[in-house]
């Protein structure tokens, strides 16, 4: 971790200068030795970056890979929750859930970061298959080892949908709405979702595993079909190209910032944002869950982030979980 720390520190040395920065500054500035830096320097470029080097002049950054984390996080600063040392990248994984829940087990810290180019076994809510192709969109999964009460669990859901919306737009300029109670909506097409897993005991959570995935690049014609009709890219929204690497810093950046307004406000501030961002309040609806599928208006968020829906024959419904659908 303390590795891919300094090289984190080497790129952002670099990114401020457009002169070549010798070796020797670069140790004296890091603490550690010239051969250590030659180590992460070839580490780097391994990873796609473009590093010229000369004798007596040191190292000059020239390019930088399409999707970086270290990119990312040298751009960021200092964060309350995440650092650079517990951010793991895999060019591909079979799920980033599955791979956070697994070192989540083993005591990883509080805002350790999964995130992979590609999945081949991507999940969604329902048992779904997230498709998950290579260099295009964002798959991330991180874990959290929040002191609130289990029943307050559903405001993390909502709160990285605000986190997550909050970053696309600032990105890209779209409007981004939110659907209850993991959806990332541009229109009536999702954009982005949010599959949260828990580990608890009845009276404290053991650890939440976020995970978040993010349409970017991925252009609508190679999507499979069943796909492509409800699904949609901020690309092929915006007929432009995005940075996966400022996407994925953007969301750590607003992730962070929600993260301590809940910490340190509690749920109101996320709930009264997620309602302003949502747009299910207010809509006629159909939820599917394990007991059955019920029809009716969608009317309000309740203090745990369930949906308060009036039913049919009048009465109110507290759903805690099921698949929604406008009607």
């Amino acid at each position: 971790m303390v590795d891919s720390k300094h090289s984190v520190d080497i790129l952002s040395l670099l990114k401020k200068r457009t002169s070549f920065v010798s070796g020797a500054e670069i140790a004296t500035t890091l603490g550690i030795t010239r051969a250590a830096v030659w180590k992460r320097i070839s580490r780097l470029r391994k990873e796609g970056y473009s590093i010229e080097a000369l004798p007596a002049k040191g190292y000059r950054l020239a390019g930088v890979p399409e999707f970086s984390v270290k990119e990312a996080l040298s751009s960021l600063g200092q964060l309350k929750t995440f650092s650079a040392d517990n951010i793991l990248f895999y060019p591909a994984l079979a799920s980033t859930n599955a791979t956070a829940v697994e070192i989540a087990g083993t005591g990883c810290p509080d805002g350790t970061v999964v995130v992979a180019d590609a999945q081949s076994a991507g999940r969604g809510r329902m048992a779904r298959i997230w498709n998950s192709p290579p260099g295009v969109n964002i798959y991330m999964s991180i874990v959290l080892r929040p002191a609130i009460a289990v029943r307050d669990a559903a405001v993390l859901t909502l709160l990285t949908g605000v986190a997550c919306a909050k970053a696309l737009h600032h990105c890209s300029g779209t409007e981004i709405s939110l659907k209850w109670p993991n959806d990332l909506l541009i229109g009536n097409r999702k954009v982005g979702g949010i599959l949260t897993e828990l580990r608890a005991d009845p009276d404290r959570i053991q650890f939440a595993v976020i995970g978040i995935g993010i349409n970017v690049n991925y252009h609508k014609e190679h999507m499979p079909r069943d796909i492509s009709e409800i699904a949609t890219s901020l690309a092929h929204e915006s007929r432009m190209r995005f940075s996966r690497t400022e996407v994925f810093a953007t969301v750590i950046l607003q992730m962070d910032k929600w993260l301590n307004i809940f910490e340190n406000h509690g749920k109101k501030p996320v709930l009264d944002e997620w309602l302003t961002l949502s747009s299910t309040i207010g809509k006629k609806v159909t939820i599917s869950t394990h007991r059955g599928t019920l029809h009716g208006l969608a009317e309000a968020l309740d203090d745990e982030g369930f949906l308060l829906v009036r039913v049919d024959d009048g009465s109110l419904q507290h759903i805690h979980t099921g698949d929604v659908t406008y009607v």
